[in-house]
């Protein structure tokens, strides 16, 4: 834990670090539209290649990627259903609520759904929808068919099924992974989109899914219907025989208690009086009933039927059948003209006619029954009226235990009627049923796509140019912040605080540059130098720098080239110049003026060479040159002696310049020490190389040393890149307008 702590602390570091960098060279950047400018005239490959690169990777998608195709079903849920009839559905109808018709979003994203799609459309065998299926695959389902045969037809028949089950499995998933069902806000419509590499297909499926769920819809009502109705069919059944069974009990009570009358006729004697009164209106009763029954007699025997008798016309029950059979004529015909003769629906309704024609004849039947036990039982009443007046005279009353069990029996019987004629009833609203109407319906049929849908090539190449316009900025940005070193004499003067004298150019290496000065005296570096040296002279006119000490951050930075050059053009203007090398550990001025001294300016500090012998002379320029020989040892101590003190007095007498290139400042400690001789030091800065937090060191220790820092100069400057980086610097005009200069 400890250790990831630290860890962690490092690497906060290290980003707060570069943060600071890039914040401190941010702040030395002019972010103005003229910098923005030139950094995008200088970065403009970096941008140009980012937008290449991705617009590059954009094509070669848009190539590569398969286009998919999108369509569009749109189904609405039935808000109002049509009620034909006055009968209630089985199953009812769909409810409005957002919570169910989310729930048939469900059932149109189920992989039940989608497996009834799949078999229908036969997409196990469609090359367009199963994408990922591959030859890879395929020869492996060969290999394994080679290596391991089975043994018999049952095991290969397995296999296949297993193999056919897999495929369609992958194919309902590819299906629902490609299938989309929504519900549009604040509507009852359900938009079911499906996306496909072919329109066709895509079409073809969005149109399947739709269809499936509403012929799912119909078959999940008959089902449901089907199932009440078998139940129900049993359960009368049922009814039936408890019904007879209660009508049963009803009748052998009767028998065995004597009971003629529903209630039963109880014989008291409050009744003996009454009794010749009865007997009386039950012979009447007798001769209406003989008379009823004698006139459906001469009905049927005249050839006219018993349907036109009274009682059969004022039967409630008849009544009713015939209205139900009325009903069904006028159904059957409706069927008729709607679905033909042979349609199972008309088959269903004439059956329906005949069983209620049965019942019609079962009922009048029972009516002539009824009339002729009327009559015997007019009869019987009679009898019995004439033999119960003799009993009753010995008799005082009947059993009470007997009425009450008998009114029991009936009710029981009354009660199992009520049910079953509703039951019964029930059963033919559910066999007239119609199970046609779904609770959704189709409002817009995918149509085939005309154009793709991914990838958009258009966004697509735009976002790719935009994405290559960011990260190329980026980048440019970056490598801004990454860039180190200094460019301009304006981000060195605000870094440094130390005004830029001017600017020289990188000179060819193949020619003499220690003798540019002299040979081009009108040349570009020519002016740079002369530029500098003008500076110097007017920054204090009163009194020009004698002594001046040139030096350098590290080495590499053009010191020596130019302590070469600004001595020889002050040589080669006539005044007299002393160019000492001072750098006497690695001296390079010797090496650059193709000189060979036996002895330099550390031998005549150390008395063991003369002065005179050791000073050698330009023949193009005049300029005097005092030399120094590599790897002096106590060179600190003998750039500090008195004898250098001395030796600086008497060149002072005797030159009007003494140019003194002095080693880099953050290599050695030697500059120092030769800044307390010097009337002004010049600072040079390589462009473009040297590291910018190692310049504004190396000029702080200057300035706290106290040392005559009168200016900096920009060194070894391209002056074709450098003129994308400003148009106030000294490069910009030295590069721009070359038929100034004489190169």
């Amino acid at each position: 834990m400890a250790k990831s702590a630290s860890e962690t602390a490092a690497n906060r570091t290290v980003w707060t670090d570069f943060l600071g960098a890039a914040r401190e060279h941010l702040q030395g950047v002019e972010w103005t539209m003229n910098g923005t400018l030139s950094m995008l005239r200088r970065r403009w490959p970096v941008l140009a290649t980012c937008m290449g690169l991705c617009l590059g990777l954009a094509i070669l998608i848009l190539l590569v990627v398969p286009s998919t195709y999108t369509a569009t079903a749109l189904l609405q849920i039935n808000t109002r259903q049509e009620q034909v009839t006055k009968i209630d559905d089985v199953v009812s109808g769909l409810a409005a609520t957002d919570p169910a018709i989310r729930t048939e979003v469900d059932v149109l994203t189920s992989r039940r759904l989608a497996e009834r799609v799949v078999k229908k459309l036969q997409l196990i065998n469609n090359p367009d929808f199963l994408q990922n299926t591959s030859v890879l695959g395929e020869l492996k389902h060969a290999v394994v068919y080679f290596l391991f045969p089975f043994s018999n037809s049952e095991e290969r028949a397995e296999a296949e099924a297993a193999e056919r089950d897999l495929a369609t499995r992958k194919a309902v998933n590819i299906l629902l992974d490609n299938l989309n069902v929504q519900v549009k806000p604040r509507s009852f419509t359900i938009v079911v989109t499906f996306n496909a590499h072919s329109p066709e297909l895509a079409s073809k499926v969005a149109n399947a899914i739709a269809a499936e769920y509403l012929t799912s819809q119909l078959e999940d009502k008959f089902d449901a219907t089907k199932r009440a109705n078998d139940w129900m069919n049993d359960r009368l059944k049922q009814m039936q025989r408890d019904v007879q069974t209660a009508q049963l009990a009803v009748e052998r009570f009767r028998e065995q208690h004597g009971l003629t009358e529903a209630k039963g006729v109880l014989l008291s004697d409050q009744q003996i009086s009454d009794l010749n009164s009865q007997l009386i209106l039950s012979r009447t009763q007798l001769a209406e009933a003989q008379a009823k029954f004698d006139r459906t007699k001469q009905l049927q025997s005249s050839g006219r039927g018993i349907d036109t008798a009274t009682e059969v016309l004022n039967s409630p029950l008849i009544m009713n059948l015939r209205q139900q059979e009325a009903e069904i004529r006028r159904n059957m015909s409706d069927l008729a003209s709607r679905y033909g003769e042979r349609h199972p629906r008309m088959l269903n309704v004439r059956n329906e006619l005949r069983d209620l024609q049965r019942k019609i004849y079962e009922e009048i039947t029972k009516i002539q029954g009824s009339l002729e036990n009327e009559v015997a039982v007019a009869e019987a009443r009679v009898k019995t009226l004439a033999e119960q007046l003799e009993a009753l005279q010995a008799k005082t009353s009947l059993s009470t235990d007997a009425n009450v069990q008998l009114s029991e029996l009936e009710r029981q019987l009354q009660a199992e009627k009520t049910l079953y004629e509703n039951f019964l009833g029930r059963s033919k609203e559910i066999a007239q049923m119609d199970m046609t109407q779904t609770d959704a319906r189709v409002i817009s049929q995918a149509e085939v796509p005309m154009q793709a849908s991914s990838p958009k090539k258009g966004m697509t190449l735009l976002l790719a140019l935009l994405a290559g316009g960011a990260l190329g900025i980026a980048l440019m940005l970056l490598l801004e912040m990454l860039d180190g070193s200094y460019r301009t004499a304006q981000q060195l003067e605000m870094a440094s605080g130390v005004p830029v004298l001017g600017m020289l150019g990188e000179l060819p290496h193949d020619m003499d540059v220690a003798h540019y000065v002299v040979d081009k005296p009108t040349g570009a570096f020519t002016e740079g130098v002369r530029a500098a040296r003008t500076a110097l002279n007017f920054a204090n006119p009163d009194k020009k720098p004698q002594v001046l000490l040139i030096t350098s951050t590290v080495p590499q930075e053009g010191k020596s080239l130019f302590s070469i050059s600004i001595a020889q053009l002050a040589a080669a203007g006539g005044a007299k110049v002393l160019l000492v090398d001072a750098d006497l550990r690695r001296p390079s001025v010797s090496k650059q003026l193709g000189l060979t001294p036996k002895a330099g300016l550390a031998e005549v500090l150390a008395d063991t060479a003369k002065l005179k012998s050791v000073i050698l002379t330009l023949p193009k320029s005049g300029l005097e040159v005092m030399p120094a020989l590599p790897n002096t040892q106590f060179a600190q101590e003998l750039l500090s002696s008195k004898k250098m003190k001395d030796l600086m007095a008497a060149w002072r007498k005797d030159y009007d310049l003494i140019v003194i290139d002095s080693p880099p400042v953050m290599a050695v400690a030697d500059t120092i020490t030769l800044s307390t001789m010097a009337d002004a030091l010049l600072f040079m800065v390589r462009w473009g190389t040297t590291p910018r937090q190692l310049v504004l060191n190396a000029v702080k220790q200057l300035k706290n040393c106290n040392t005559p820092l009168a200016g900096c100069m920009l060194t070894r400057v391209d002056l074709e890149k450098q003129q994308a980086y400003g148009y106030g610097d000294y490069g910009y005009y030295y590069g721009k307008y070359k038929e100034y200069y004489n190169d």
